[in-house]
């Protein structure tokens, strides 16, 4: 029963073996392809970590409408946050710490009444995603009395949520994009092996074999061809992890909590080798079966 596939794969081997330039070039244009799209995904996944890092660490406050009961509005606060940490902030401290803030420019605030500010609940909140943060910020404006208006980043947060959204979207698009171009690209390189063996081919069919028993060196080959160019992809993506990650925490602090699970994790691993290989099977299906009609 193992003799046809072991027969299968020795002819497969044996052909790469003979035609080294088909399989460098099948090999090569699959793994830009699968790298591009890992990149991609890797350069996601680590925005969405670093986007609920961001999150995490954005104090919530809570403005209160004039003439409002501050203490009140601290203890519902306290009671909403459950163990986080609140504070009171009336308007004076408030534009103290806008003054303080402006360093060398608080002078511009020099004309500025502490009644220009609202007194404020504030609550940290460390550790939490952006989905949670704004579950809390909707709970504090819900149950927080004289509640105006609450901030906790939303602005600049939300834009690169969208942008992330956008992104993730984007990158499914690019993978189909690249998928069918190097599909039809391994296709034709393929080809040429298919047409040097066209002889063999027809001397094959002449004497009974199936198709199967054909094309199965084809389909073979053009599959260890997709799964050796997504595993030097793949490499090729650990090794940039390496060099980039140590970089990139240096110049954004947070970036240091990124692990090679947010950028790699082992699902996205497993489906860029799936994918290389699932482009060269099908690269190869699509090659021969144009040479058995011929046949």
């Amino acid at each position: 029963m193992l003799r046809r596939p072991v027969q299968a794969v020795r002819r497969a081997l044996s052909a790469m073996a003979r035609g080294p330039y088909v399989a460098l070039v099948g090999t090569a244009t699959v793994f830009v392809a699968v790298f591009a799209t890992g990149l991609f995904a890797a350069a996601l996944g680590g925005a969405e970590r670093l986007l609920s890092a961001w999150a995490g660490e954005v104090r919530i406050s809570v403005y209160l409408a004039p003439g409002s009961d501050l203490a009140a509005a601290r203890a519902a606060a306290a009671t909403v946050a459950a163990g986080r940490k609140v504070e009171a902030v009336p308007a004076a401290v408030a534009l103290r710490r806008l003054s303080d803030s402006l360093g060398d420019e608080a002078h511009l605030l020099g004309g500025v009444e502490p009644g220009a500010l609202p007194d404020a609940v504030e609550v940290e909140a460390p550790g939490i995603d952006l989905t949670a943060a704004k579950a809390l910020a909707a709970r504090l404006r819900a149950s927080v009395p004289g509640a105006a208006d609450v901030d906790y980043g939303n602005a600049w947060l939300e834009t690169l949520e969208t942008v992330v959204r956008r992104a993730r979207l984007a990158g499914v698009a690019l993978f189909v994009l690249l998928a069918l171009a190097t599909a039809v690209l391994v296709s034709n390189t393929l080809r040429l092996a298919v047409f040097a063996r066209r002889d063999e081919i027809e001397i094959m069919k002449l004497v009974g074999a199936t198709d199967g028993f054909v094309s199965a060196p084809f389909l073979i080959e053009g599959t260890l061809q997709g799964l050796m160019g997504a595993g030097l992809a793949v490499l090729a993506l650990l090794a940039l992890h390496g060099i980039l990650l140590p970089r990139l925490a240096v110049a954004v602090p947070v970036a240091g909590r990124l692990t090679l699970a947010d950028t790699l994790p082992g699902p996205l691993v497993v489906a860029l080798l799936a994918g290389g290989a699932g482009i060269g099977l099908g690269a190869s299906a699509l090659s021969v079966a144009r040479a058995l009609r011929r046949a």
